[in-house]
């Protein structure tokens, strides 16, 4: 009888261990990141003690975060506050966030870039290893751009168009991010002083800040209009005129022109409207392009849903830029036609984040490819016996993807360079021209943007563009700019643009 049942019994046992080799295969490798990353990870909590940190880099190898063990306590110094917002924090009370988060189990070493050296790790039990970061981010242009806010509210965002890399990226205000790491006691008071200031310095406004865009949404208005064919460059809309003076209705309600500064009103195309930002042009684009057609372009340059900077499992979230309202399944559909013709030129319920912005501007200058963008481009791994640093993995953009077509791309980067250097649009967005902060034989591209809020309250200011932006020319930065409350876009937010687009030409010799 027992002799009988031996084969089903084999089969069971080396079932049950096939399973068991499965199980053990999920749990260190698939498994493995979220569990160490858990807050309640008992070994996470002692690394994080304990143990030094990876060191933090910038592109050019300068540091930015560094940790070193006194007294059993792990002690974070930051160099720079104008990079506390994209690098984050890490703080034995108060946890983590931005990269410190992102990358929390490769900075202390409870984890390395192959899963597969975590088990020869776990099978020798070596210590935990930290790992160094290089990022992406130039720490002179980040300064740079941090100095141009000053004490203003805001944020600014630099991109490579061509690769997705982050090259800038600061909110305002900020804080030094060293006060909170170390002694748990120690922190807790300027934990609670940044908690009570009604700046909000604790917000990344780069990343999370949630803002009514204005004249800037008129670019991807353009950029959807003209890839579904529903306008070309040429295309004038003959009441338009007369509506910039007596208003244009729409389902009974009036949409009316902001102040033109003294310009005649006239039938103008769409680079002449783009200099000048029409809002009445543009509302006529968004009725042209259709509610379905414009919820559909906005969406393809990736509106209506969340977005990571970087790889997946080390992602900084992004929150989203919207149309309308965000449900569950994406955007809500517009109410009517009115509140369609509003958001073409960037009012009614539309909001964005500076991230958002800076990928339309960089997307533009790419020939209507949008490279996902990345912070992160290097992991090393020192060598025990005191050598150099290795690098175990690097990183680029982790997708890319065509938005428009090159064509109608080369066609909003026209009446971009028209809206910084035509003679209708200098007045406009020709503050953020390089060539006024001596860079010579280059063209920027810009929109500026006066984002209306209503209740009396003073306007954002806002500017996108990218350089160099003439025919043949390879764009090296893209920029988003916000002020927040500072009034006119060619005001405020264009000089800053300007001047932090020539500073990275100027440092790259371009």
């Amino acid at each position: 009888m027992i002799v009988r049942h031996l084969p089903r019994l084999g089969t069971a046992v080396l079932g049950g261990f096939g399973v068991l080799v499965v199980a053990l295969s999920i749990w260190q490798v698939v498994l493995a990141a979220p569990l160490e990353a858990r807050p309640d990870n008992p070994a996470l909590i002692a690394a994080h003690r304990s143990q030094p940190r990876g060191t933090i880099f910038d592109a050019q190898g300068s540091v930015l975060a560094s940790t070193a063990v006194v007294d059993g306590i792990a002690r974070r110094t930051y160099a720079d506050p104008a990079s506390t917002h994209v690098i984050g924090y890490a703080s034995l009370r108060y946890g983590t966030s931005g990269i410190e988060q992102a990358w929390d189990e490769l900075l202390v070493g409870l984890r390395d870039p192959n899963p597969l050296q975590d088990i020869v790790n776990d099978v020798l039990q070596r210590p935990p290893q930290p790992h160094d970061l290089v990022l992406t981010i130039d720490q002179r242009l980040q300064h740079f751009a941090a100095s141009l806010l000053g004490a203003n509210v805001g944020a600014v965002v630099a991109l490579d168009p061509t690769t997705g890399a982050v090259l800038a990226m600061t909110s305002s205000p900020t804080f030094d991010a060293s006060l909170i790491s170390g002694d748990p006691a120690a922190a807790e008071e300027p934990w609670l002083a940044l908690q009570g200031d009604p700046n909000a310095p604790l917000v990344d406004r780069a990343r999370n800040g949630i803002y009514v865009p204005g004249s800037i949404m008129k670019v991807l208005t353009a950029a959807a209009a003209l890839d579904a064919g529903a306008i070309t460059p040429d295309t004038t809309f003959p009441t338009q005129p007369e509506e910039e003076v007596n208003g244009m209705v729409v389902d009974g309600f009036v949409i009316n022109e902001h102040d033109l500064a003294g310009v005649t009103p006239g039938l103008w195309d769409l680079s002449e409207a783009m200099q000048v930002s029409s809002n009445i042009y543009f509302a006529h684009v968004g009725l042209a392009l259709g509610q379905r057609g414009f919820m559909s372009g906005a969406e393809d340059f990736g509106f209506c849903d969340v977005m990571g900077i970087g790889p997946g499992g080390h992602g900084l979230g992004v929150s989203a830029s919207s149309v309308t309202p965000l449900t569950d399944a994406g955007c809500e559909d517009f109410v009517d036609d009115a509140e369609l013709a509003s958001a073409a030129f960037g009012q009614a319920r539309v909001t964005v984040t500076p991230t958002q912005m800076a990928l339309v501007a960089a997307t533009i200058a790419n020939g209507g490819v949008m490279m996902d963008p990345f912070v992160v481009r290097q992991v090393l791994s020192a060598d025990p016996a005191g050598g150099a640093a290795q690098v175990v993995a690097s990183y680029d953009s982790p997708g890319r993807r065509s938005v428009v077509s090159r064509q109608t791309a080369d066609e909003v980067r026209t009446v971009m360079v028209d809206a910084v250097h035509g003679p209708l649009g200098a007045p406009y967005a020709g503050s953020a021209n390089v060539a006024l902060y001596g860079i010579s034989g280059v063209q920027t591209a810009g929109k500026t943007g006066t984002a209306e809020r209503g209740n009396d309250l003073p306007p954002h200011s806002w500017f996108i563009g990218f350089a160099a932006a003439q025919p043949g020319a390879t764009p090296r930065i893209a920029i988003a700019v916000i002020v927040e409350g500072a009034g006119p876009g060619s005001v405020t937010a264009a000089p800053i643009g300007g001047q932090v687009m020539a500073e990275w030409l100027r440092l790259t010799g371009s």
